[in-house]
């Protein structure tokens, strides 16, 4: 009787070992995508910073062409001095033989060298190359000359 009781207590104490693992696991499972939505909060963060960085530096550049934009206007306005109406040449007639047509052309020349092919690496090929090698999103930005926020975003999305 006592073999039979110790039988069925080992039975009810696997079963309860079993349970209690699966339980376990439920709670891991419930945290993890408590840890994705943190992740994509991080990422939608990110987002923003760099397009709120993007529209600031577009509109620097806006004001840097309307700039420009001025000064060439003030370059090429006439004075009033200048005869802006100038008369009109009349335009020449055009033989219609072949050979007329192409008196004065001259072909393209060919180079017959080969130049060699430059490749570039891209920002990000950089950015994570240099990252391996253990330098931090400040670094690698002042270095390639990209916002941090850039950086940050490339680093997170190969991740």
């Amino acid at each position: 009787m006592t073999a039979y009781l110790l039988t069925i207590s080992f039975i009810v104490h696997l079963f309860t070992i079993l349970w209690i693992i699966t339980l376990i696991q439920k709670l891991n499972a419930k945290e993890s995508p408590i840890d994705s939505e943190k992740v994509k909060q991080e990422i939608e963060d990110l987002l923003i910073a760099y397009t709120t960085e993007m529209k600031e530096e577009n509109e620097k550049l806006a004001q840097q062409l309307r700039a420009v934009s001025t000064r060439q206007a003030e370059m090429v306005t006439p004075s009033y001095n200048q005869n802006i109406y100038k008369e009109q040449t009349p335009t020449r007639v055009v033989p219609t033989t072949p050979k007329a047509r192409y008196e004065g052309y001259t072909p393209p020349v060919i180079e017959e060298e080969k130049q060699e092919e430059i490749y570039e690496q891209s920002d990000t090929a950089k950015v994570l190359a240099l990252a391996k090698q253990g330098w931090k999103a400040e670094e690698i930005a002042k270095k390639l000359q990209l916002g941090k926020v850039e950086v940050e975003l490339m680093l997170k999305f190969n991740q």
